[in-house]
């Protein structure tokens, strides 16, 4: 027997909030938000790149890059996640201007720090300071600009495409931005990152000033349907309320919570294997040289295929809802899960690019339709602090998985062990899609 199906308001949000359906704006304004976020994010994102090979040249520095960059997401995460409540009530123009203010610290920083003197202690700690300061506000960042432009996407635009375009930043940047960063690193002009960042950062400073009327109408409004709720009392009493908002809008919508696990069984396999890949195509390649070339045109295949994902999606994504988008999210997994086992059974280099690429595209169609139902459910006055829930919640099983691969593969071989895994999620995914097939909403 089918269970009731819920309302579209979680316990404890404001009253009159309904569903989360986003968008309430037109191209103009939605364009005001997104794409200074997409910039900022491409800029950012070469700072990381460079830090990254910055302190992987330093004296033990493989050993130091992985503590920080482990480091700064177990950071990022956490702090976005105690800091969410905060940005749902925000001024959104003001968060934004602090939030590019922040980040601009750490990034002039890189301008001191990348200078001719050899790297000594002092200054690796510098630079771990300097990532996790970057890489928590930039998570901060994409949190508030991801609400802010799912509020001003034209009213007519399905939730697919608004997903898709609200969350496309990040696989723009793991295409452009070490593509950029490199070509300077390579042309001895490592200091011209942070600088060129810089500029960015100020230039989208002086956009969301000019186009500050849309941000300003959202603020208008999310204030008025929050001052319909609770009074805010103290912080440790509202950040409770926050997260106790967060977690019964989830358990109230059971589609949620099976892309919740969905999502942390897609980060048992799609993340772990890309942070693994070098590591796995030793069984491919016959030289570090031929490794860092399949490693690359790899990776480059893997953002290419989001894109061309996205691209698609934008234009055939309309009509995915309740079940039907969940069994499209649930199939596209399990297509990877198929891609990833193929290429482990094969010997060719090239055969790894094409099922990368591959799983790019098929991982765009997994994030653009389950992002759908996440901003079809979550009002707009709790968006923040749910979609951080989440991304703490799903996130947390990629560390376990790059545990998995890594340690699995060296013991047992990492084409074998990618095999067993992917079998596994695969089980586990069936599983999942038939005992909750039946309760899922049709709308």
């Amino acid at each position: 027997m089918s269970a009731p199906q819920p309302t579209g308001t979680a316990p404890g949000a404001p009253a009159g909030a309904g569903q989360g359906a986003p968008g309430t704006g037109g191209v103009r304004a939605f364009l005001v938000a997104w794409l200074p976020s997409l910039l900022v994010v491409i800029a950012t994102g070469g700072c990381l790149f460079s830090l990254s090979w910055w302190i992987n040249g330093a004296p033990g520095g493989g050993a130091s890059l992985g503590l920080v960059i482990g480091g700064s997401s177990v950071v990022s995460l956490s702090v976005t996640t105690v800091l969410s409540g905060v940005l749902d009530r925000a001024d959104r123009l003001r968060a934004l201007t602090v939030l590019l203010l922040v980040l601009a610290l750490p990034v002039g920083a890189l301008v001191v720090l990348f200078g001719p003197s050899r790297p000594g202690t002092a200054a690796l700690v510098l630079a771990a300071v300097c990532y996790t300061a970057i890489s928590t506000t930039e998570t901060l960042y994409l949190a508030a600009t991801e609400t802010v432009t799912a509020d001003l996407a034209p009213a007519n635009w399905p939730e697919t495409r608004t997903a898709l375009l609200t969350q496309i930043h990040s696989q723009v940047d793991r295409v452009v931005a070490p593509a950029a960063a490199g070509a300077a690193i390579s042309a001895g002009a490592l200091r011209s990152i942070p600088l060129t960042a810089l500029a960015v950062l100020l230039a989208m400073l002086l956009v969301l000033r000019w186009g500050r009327r849309p941000l300003d109408a959202v603020t208008a409004r999310i204030r008025a349907e929050a001052a319909a709720g609770d009074a805010p009392g103290s912080p440790l009493r509202t950040w409770l309320k926050d997260a106790a908002s967060a977690v019964a809008l989830i358990r109230a919508h059971r589609d949620l919570v099976f892309l919740v696990r969905l999502g942390v069984l897609g980060n048992l396999v799609v993340f772990p294997f890309y942070a693994v890949l070098p590591a796995f195509l030793t069984a491919y390649v016959s030289s570090p040289r031929e490794n860092a070339t399949v490693y690359g045109q790899a990776a480059a295949g893997y953002g290419l295929g989001m894109l061309v994902g996205t691209v698609l999606l934008l234009r055939a994504g309309r009509g995915l809802s309740g079940r039907r988008a969940l069994g499209v999210a649930s199939g596209a997994l399990a297509a990877i899960c198929a891609v990833v086992f193929g290429v482990s059974l094969t010997r060719s280099p090239g055969a790894v690019v094409a099922g990368t690429a591959l799983t790019g595209l098929l991982f765009s169609v997994l994030v653009a339709v389950g992002g759908a139902v996440w901003l079809k459910r979550t009002p707009a006055e709790i968006r923040v602090r749910v979609f951080s829930l989440r991304r703490l919640t799903v996130f947390s099983s990629i560390p376990l998985g790059t545990a998995l691969l890594g340690v699995g593969g060296a013991a047992f071989g990492y084409r074998e062990f990618v095999r067993g895994v992917v079998l596994v999620v695969l089980l586990a995914l069936a599983w999942s899609w038939f005992a909750a097939r039946r309760h899922l909403a049709e709308d």
